[in-house]
């Protein structure tokens, strides 16, 4: 059973077995509670069946329409159903190792990454985020990819702030994900997380070259009373290093990276110059 509770399919079942014993305890049909909602009588059969994707509004409708426990906070029977969903469906699409990053990631107090092709997650706005997926993949698994990644960005706004230093290579300015109006809006959010006196957002120009950098992203993780971590992909594999020797020459690998980008506000007039290109 535990098993089936990683499974978003197997919790769309259940989710449809909850709703036809709600209806049937309330003594209503298919017709009925379609009529209640507003919606199609095939809307709620399909439901049932587990036919249909769940959306969050659906499952406050029927929260609201059912008065299920906690429904006037948003915290009722179908919406933690469809909360359980979501998260297993994030479970689902992540790339393989990426799970327990984030999970390290989210206890960090320093983070410090290099991207060398495209803008990283942390610092990516949804559309950028939707313009670098796969599209021929099904709308859901897109969706939670974008949802989970918008919610790691909760890290800038916690209460005890994190010290985070991006160096990107200037190729992921100069790269048009999405179109030209999405880098544009890209550019004026990496401008403006720059601002914050805990975050540096460097460019490495082109012109500046350093065998660490050309050997790949790499992000490194700083803990209050842990040793250091580095996270590192190959294909579609993501691999956490704990190797005390390895950590430690990733970060001389950095700060050599580092050292050579521009400062930042040469950084940001770089960024300012690319955005201009877009326009």
């Amino acid at each position: 059973m535990a098993g089936d509770q990683q499974d978003p399919d197997a919790l769309r079942v259940h989710f449809g077995l909850e709703l036809r014993r709600t209806r049937l305890l309330a003594k209503l049909s298919q017709n009925e509670l379609a009529k209640a909602l507003g919606c199609t009588p095939q809307w709620i059969c399909q439901l049932e069946r587990a036919d249909k994707t769940v959306s969050e509004q659906t499952a406050l409708d029927l929260d609201t329409y059912f008065k299920t426990d906690g429904w006037d906070q948003n915290e009722g029977h179908f919406h933690r159903i469809h909360q359980s969903i979501r998260r297993a469906g994030r479970h689902r699409v992540l790339r393989p190792g990426f799970q327990t990053y984030l999970r390290y990631e989210s206890k960090a107090i320093g983070i410090r990454c290099f991207a060398a092709q495209i803008v990283p997650g942390l610092l990516q706005i949804e559309d950028y985020a939707r313009g670098i997926m796969d599209r021929t993949e099904p709308a859901d698994t897109l969706d939670a990819r974008v949802a989970s990644r918008m919610e790691r960005q909760a890290i800038f706004t916690r209460d005890k702030p994190v010290m985070m230093t991006f160096v990107l290579d200037e190729s992921t300015l100069r790269r048009p994900v999405g179109g030209p109006q999405v880098m544009v809006d890209q550019i004026e959010h990496l401008l403006r997380v720059s601002r914050s006196p805990y975050v540096q957002v460097l460019i490495m120009p082109f012109e500046r070259i350093t065998t660490e950098a050309l050997a790949g992203d790499m992000i490194l993780l700083s803990f209050d009373d842990e040793p250091d971590l580095v996270y590192v992909e190959s294909g579609n594999i993501g691999y956490l290093i704990e190797d005390k020797d390895e950590v430690f020459m990733t970060g001389v690998y950095f700060n050599r990276t580092m050292g050579e980008a521009l400062s930042q506000t040469e950084s940001d007039e770089l960024m300012r110059q690319a955005q201009e290109t877009y326009l």
